[in-house]
């Protein structure tokens, strides 16, 4: 009886033991992370200057004050939306540039679940060029053309489609007759352009003014010109769902950023060239002319409203074509501007 105590007080004492130092072992390791562990934001962003205050504000640490000492800010550069979208369903981006057309991809295929619209970030920047070999310098040639977009579904790629089969009665395809929109990298199309191998591009800039540049192509049209009011929102900043729930504090002081940016931008575009234009040649390995910086720059606006008529009106172009999938759009659901909105009355009471 007696050894059967023993042991048993014994085992007890080791329980004790044990439970007590798994618990010193955790509360140290919540200390460490405490200490040590640092919240990462993942930002994408093309660059371009119709991302320019991405490009900006990642080069010259504005993001990263902005954050503050306990954030790191993580950024990864992208060719064109629809990848931008497929990164955020990955976790791997947790705020983003991005136009309004792959944006509403990404909100209608996740059921409204993981893509939420914070602000917008600029306005037109999209050039219709046509290619100067083959003569083409009237948007009615595009009926039957080739014509290059950056990416499939992407915000350039919907509106082409959509002008071509509304406004000019045409029919997509490849075969004869038929206008041919088809999906090629940025950089890649001014390949097309110099072997003569396409008709037309509709393209964001600074890759029009690039064209232009080089000789290759005529402005047909600036897209905004077939705008109702000679304007629409080109890119938008968005925020996944469950980072913007779990951190708004963050997403607020990256807002506080943003709209910084924005005002400076507008203020004076082209004190902002030579860094848009190292940053470009850094990610891309391609510097530009000074000429086609200055040139882009004047080819968009910048400004921070998300423009709920242009998601609207980009909504109706992508459903005709089939590559939005849905009868109608929650944009009071897609689009959360509370924080922008208390970030903007904050700094207009301090002015």
């Amino acid at each position: 009886m007696r050894v059967y105590q023993l042991r048993s007080s014994f085992l007890g004492l080791m329980v004790i033991m044990i439970s007590t130092m798994l618990w010193i072992v955790a509360c140290s390791d919540a200390g460490n992370a405490a200490v040590s562990g640092k919240l990462t934001v993942n930002l994408g962003y093309f660059p371009n200057v119709t991302h320019a205050q991405a490009v900006v504000g990642v080069a010259d640490g504005t993001f990263a004050k902005a954050l503050g000492p306990d954030v790191t800010l993580k950024p990864a550069t992208f060719n064109a939306g629809p990848s931008v979208i497929e990164a955020v369903f990955g976790g791997q981006l947790d705020i983003a540039y991005i136009g309004p057309s792959p944006t509403l991809n990404g909100f209608i295929k996740s059921d409204g679940e993981e893509v939420r619209v914070i602000a917008g970030a600029v306005e037109n920047g999209t050039l219709i060029v046509g290619s100067r070999k083959r003569g083409i310098t009237k948007i009615e040639q595009l009926k039957g053309a080739t014509i290059a977009t950056p990416q499939l579904g992407n915000t350039q790629d919907i509106s082409a489609k959509a002008y071509v089969t509304s406004e000019l009665g045409g029919k997509l395809g490849n075969g004869k007759g038929e206008t041919n929109v088809i999906p090629v990298a940025n950089p890649d199309i001014e390949i097309l352009f110099d072997k003569d191998q396409i008709d037309a591009a509709w393209i964001p800039e600074p890759w029009a003014s690039r064209l232009l540049d080089r000789g290759l192509v005529n402005v047909i049209v600036e897209e905004k010109e077939l705008w109702p009011e000679k304007k629409f929102l080109l890119t938008n900043v968005i925020v996944r769902r469950k980072f913007l729930e779990e951190h708004p504090d963050v997403v607020k002081n990256f807002l506080k950023a943003h709209v910084a940016l924005t005002r400076e931008l507008t203020a004076d575009r082209q004190k902002f060239a030579l860094i848009i234009n190292a940053e470009t040649k850094r990610i891309t390995g391609k510097e530009l002319p000074p000429t086609v910086i200055a040139s882009s720059l004047d080819h968009v606006a910048f400004n921070v409203d998300p423009s709920p008529a242009s998601f609207e009106a980009f909504f109706q172009k992508g459903k005709s074509q089939g590559l939005l999938r849905a009868d109608k759009i929650d944009l009071d659901k897609l689009i959360n501007r509370r924080l922008l909105d208390e970030v903007l009355k904050e700094r207009a009471a301090t002015q």
